[in-house]
């Protein structure tokens, strides 16, 4: 799976990376705020959007809102140590709280997208 990693926290995306690629054999492309995850979410090709909740330029719920306005129909799932903002999860396939076991963090993604893909 091709999966782009919006993640401020060096510590947090350098374990994710490890265990997306490593152990879960995916491609991860790697941003750090949001405006950047809005410019590389909008390019085609990802599977998977692995978002989190606050980044500098704009928060997670800004991100997701304006991927969706311009189409991308990627499936998002929101990362996050607070209380999931319902609005995001209007636009989100699943949620995954911090913190997370790192080796189980590709069951839980490979879980919530078996679930988008049973509902859809």
């Amino acid at each position: 799976m091709n999966i782009l990693l919006a993640e401020d926290d060096p510590h947090v995306s350098m374990i994710m990376v490890l265990c997306l690629e490593k152990m879960g054999g995916h491609k991860v492309t790697l941003v750090e705020d949001g405006e950047a995850a809005v410019n590389t979410g909008m390019k085609p090709g990802f599977d998977l959007i692995l978002l989190d909740g606050m980044m500098p330029k704009k928060q997670g719920v800004q991100v997701a809102q304006e991927l969706r306005a311009a189409g991308c129909t990627t499936p998002i799932i929101y990362l996050s140590a607070k209380n999931v903002e319902p609005e995001f999860m209007a636009l989100a396939s699943g949620y995954i709280a911090k913190p997370f076991e790192p080796t189980e963090i590709c069951a839980r993604i490979d879980a919530i997208m078996a679930q988008g893909k049973r509902a859809g």
